[in-house]
């Protein structure tokens, strides 16, 4: 396989991974907002006599636990994600993973790290390469 091409499929694995981390964010901070409405609802209808009102409190808080529940799957779903990178990661130096983030999550280019990390440019090259394969190798059998 090609540089070219290893690069390519690498990108679109961290796109995904990307793309996953901030769905979950995404998540989790739509599921609090419907958490706050729930809440509001209940305070609305707390203590209640009405029928209505007791029914409304009820299905609230019953919402307002499926939206915890769910934010916590949430946040383990991420977890797991953060969890299986650093197996990659944990096998390097610290400046790997200093490059990794760099290059694979904040996209910045071989001499914005070489200048953040004081390596060399030709260093970071060769620490992205690894990272490459190992990734191809971790995420594609």
């Amino acid at each position: 396989m090609n540089d070219a091409s290893e690069t390519k499929k690498a990108k679109t694995i961290i796109e995904n991974i990307r793309k996953l981390l901030f769905n979950c964010d995404l998540t989790v901070v739509y599921a609090n907002g419907e958490i706050a409405l729930r809440e509001a609802t209940m305070r609305l209808n707390e203590g209640s006599r009405a029928k209505a009102k007791q029914r409304k409190f009820i299905n609230a808080k019953i919402d307002k636990e499926r939206y915890e529940v769910f934010i916590a799957d949430i946040e383990n779903t991420k977890n797991e994600i953060m969890d299986n990178l650093n197996l990659l990661l944990d096998k390097y130096q610290p400046r790997y993973k200093e490059v990794f983030v760099a290059y694979f999550l904040q996209d910045k280019t071989y001499q914005e790290i070489a200048t953040q990390t004081n390596y060399s440019k030709e260093a970071i090259k060769v620490i992205v390469r690894r990272l490459k394969t190992d990734l191809l190798t971790f995420y594609i059998p």
